[in-house]
């Protein structure tokens, strides 16, 4: 062991000469100092507490002597131990027991040094004096000087547990050691084989740089190609624009087609620009939905027209839905105008279709085309269809007013399964191939007809239309195409061409279902009406209206003062992107765990079931979708539960409440069942009984009706009553 003087050891710094102690007492410069000694307490010279470690050794039991020639005690004999040591510790001390403890060393404060003049002086780590054993009296053997000391047992016990707990680490490393030079060796191994990858990757994409390259240059030949095909393509359009023109021009000039459909011809646009002024959904009202709703119930109040919120929050999200909306409810309850209203508050279109009794099929609603008249017959419902499809961007509200004069699923069944498409615009199949072929036939008959006349008496490039029925070939041609006879005036003459002209040209053979348009039945439930089929309730959502006499207006013009947009003109229509009315997309999917697909599940088999109410997935999914609108809309998420069972179940309820049915082994009957639902169906609504929705919109109250009502009629329910 080398052993220095004082004044050596002045030229180290504290890292030296903490090696130089620990190469003294053979440990390596990377372990740390532990050792092992009893801790006792003290007095400084101010009277403070202290701790030291009295007959100290290292953890492999070795005595050890600070390495200094000229000190006096060269024997390490106590270290200060610091006072954050535990509590626990402390209070054994302090009651007189003699605690093993083990430490950690460090070489003391400078200051420290400087007072014990021994420049190797060394003091506890912060926090690493641990206990080991309380020292009893038969372990304590007293020396010359009356101090104690631990018996050799007691400190072998703990060194050799030491030592053992070390032995188990190093064996510990050399098997970590060991997985570890596995580990290498796999690494290698996969470095070997990445390596490869690499080299395989390098000459993958050369081939494919080169791929590249020649695909370039297929794709430069290709532009090359396709500019010359459309110069092509820009002679033959201007040919058949040129040939297009020619026979329009004529057919106007013979006043056979309208101004209208010679630009829909020509693909020429209209230049009638909407000069209204509108209020931006997106960048007003920072596509807020709640405030949107906010600014039509004001709008509309504005134009002397009250809803409550809740209505026109409803008829908002439903709309959104693109499925069929049924508005139910006693003549002047507004169903229609809501329709008109809620229209031009967005600056769209309504459209009101009256049906009419005799409508028993779908001809009915979109026409059909008669080979008689050699022509198609529209309705009002095809045109407005058509018209939507001219104005993609225009939201066009087609109401069927009365919608239940005739049976609903004779004449509308057809389209609403048309409706039911669901990943993308459904196409209407007007009239067939071959009666398209036949009308084409027709069209070019009369083309041909006119350019004969045109040919025979041309003037200043028209044509007269009596000059060309003056010719006696042509006359003797259009009776045979179109059945005309002598008795037949000219005025019949033109008006029947001018019909035939008119169908062909705005009514194709099919249609795509314009996503501008939604579907909306308007209602009254009397003796002159029709029940609608399960069918129609399963597939459409139903609002019912109450009479507007009955709205609490004080509370409407509360609402609208509480939600009022300050800051906007609310006299102005609001202008939306026609996606933000909804697109036509797939129902959400029926999720078991969702909480709205529990709680439906659970009403069904408890009532609904019971009830004879049909509740399928289709009717979950569309709840689903609901539900989705609704929330994102900034509605209130309380309401969802509420405006299903409105929309989707009390619209099905029509039974002999009398009828008994088995409930979990019990006979009850459904006028019971139906009442227990309603209580039951408390726990499923929150709503503040202080708002309109409470008093005019509730489920709850309207079962309670329902159930009052059906009990003074011998127990018949009926919804629709």
């Amino acid at each position: 062991m080398e052993i220095y003087t004082k004044e050596q050891l002045k030229y180290f710094n504290d890292d030296e000469r903490l090696n130089i102690l620990k190469k003294s007492w053979g440990i390596s410069s990377d372990e740390p100092i532990q050792i092992i000694g009893d801790l006792s307490r003290t007095l400084n010279l101010d009277a403070v507490i202290i701790y030291r470690l009295n007959n100290i050794r290292l953890n492999n039991g070795k005595h050890i002597e600070y390495p200094i020639s000229d000190l006096d005690n060269k024997n390490v004999s106590d270290i200060y131990v610091p006072r954050s040591i535990e509590e626990s510790i402390k209070t054994e001390v302090n009651s007189g027991k003699v605690i093993l403890v083990t430490a950690m060393l460090e070489l003391s404060s400078e200051a420290e040094r400087t007072r014990r003049t021994n420049p190797l002086y060394l003091s506890a780590i912060v926090g690493t004096a641990h206990r080991l054993h309380v020292i009893t009296n038969n372990e304590i053997l007293n020396d010359d000087n009356g101090e104690f000391l631990v018996k050799d047992s007691i400190l072998n016990h703990y060194v050799h547990k030491n030592i053992k707990e070390i032995q188990e680490n190093i064996n510990n490393v050399k098997i970590q050691k060991d997985e570890l030079d596995k580990d290498f060796k796999q690494l290698n191994q996969q470095n070997e084989i990445l390596k490869k990858n690499i080299n395989s990757l390098e000459v993958e994409i050369t081939e494919r740089e080169e791929h590249k390259k020649t695909i370039s240059n297929e794709i430069e030949e290709l532009k090359i190609l396709a500019e010359k095909e459309k110069e092509l393509m820009g002679e033959k359009l201007e040919k058949f624009r040129s040939f297009a023109k020619s026979k329009a021009t004529t057919l106007l000039n013979l006043e056979l087609i309208e101004q209208e459909e010679y630009d829909d011809i020509m693909m020429i646009e209209s230049n009638h620009e909407d000069m209204e002024t509108y209020v931006n959904f997106h960048e007003e009202l920072d596509s807020n939905f709640s405030e949107a709703v906010s600014h039509i119930q004001s709008y509309l109040f504005k134009n002397e027209i009250a809803y409550p919120r809740y209505i026109i929050e409803d008829f908002f999200a439903l709309i959104k839905t693109n499925d069929l909306i049924v508005l139910a409810g006693e003549s002047g309850s507004g169903k229609t105008n809501l329709v008109k209203s809620f229209a031009k508050a967005v600056g769209g279109e309504s459209i009101i279709i009256p049906v009419k009794p005799n409508w028993t099929s779908s001809e009915d609603l979109l026409g059909y085309y008669n080979p008689l008249e050699k022509k198609y017959l529209s309705t009002p419902f095809l045109d407005a269809l058509i018209k939507a499809n001219k104005n993609p961007n225009k939201l066009y509200l087609i109401c069927l007013d009365e919608m239940n004069l005739a049976r609903v699923e004779y004449y509308f069944a057809d389209f609403l399964s048309l409706l039911e498409e669901r990943n993308g615009l459904p196409e209407i199949k007007l009239y067939s191939e071959d009666e398209s072929s036949h009308v084409l036939s027709e069209f070019k008959n009369v083309l041909d007809l006119i350019g004969a006349a045109k040919e025979r008496y041309q003037k200043n490039h028209v044509v007269d239309f009596v000059k060309m029925l003056q010719d006696e070939e042509i006359n003797n041609e259009l009776k045979r195409v179109f059945g005309f006879s002598d008795k037949d005036s000219l005025i019949k003459y033109h008006s029947d061409l001018r019909r035939m002209i008119s169908g062909i040209i705005n009514t194709p053979s099919s249609i795509v279902f314009p996503k501008n348009v939604r579907i909306i039945g308007a209602i009254n439930i009397d003796e002159t009406t029709h029940y609608l089929s399960p069918k129609i309730l399963d597939r459409a959502h139903i609002m019912k209206f109450g009479s507007p006499l009955l709205y609490d207006w004080d509370s409407i013009e509360n609402e609208i003062n509480k939600d009022r947009l300050y800051d906007i003109d609310t006299s102005l229509k609001l202008k939306f992107d026609i996606d933000d009315f909804g697109t036509r997309s797939p129902y959400p999917s029926f999720n078991k765990e969702n909480e709205f697909c529990k709680n439906v599940v659970e009403l069904t088999k408890k009532y609904f079931s019971p009830l004879g109410i049909e509740v399928g997935l289709r009717t979950i999914r569309q709840g689903l979708n609901y539900k989705k609108i609704f929330i994102e809309q900034g509605s209130n998420e309380s309401f969802v539960i509420n405006n299903f069972v409105m929309h989707k179940i009390l619209p099905k309820l029509t039974f002999d409440g009398s009828k008994k049915v088995m409930v979990d082994g019990y006979e009850k009957e459904k006028i019971t069942l139906l009442d227990e639902f309603r209580n039951e169906l408390k726990e499923y609504i929150a709503i503040d009984e202080n708002t309109i929705e409470y008093k005019t919109n509730n489920a709850i109250h309207e079962l309670e009706e329902i159930v009052r009502m059906s009990r003074n009629n011998n127990n018949i329910v009926n919804y629709w009553a």
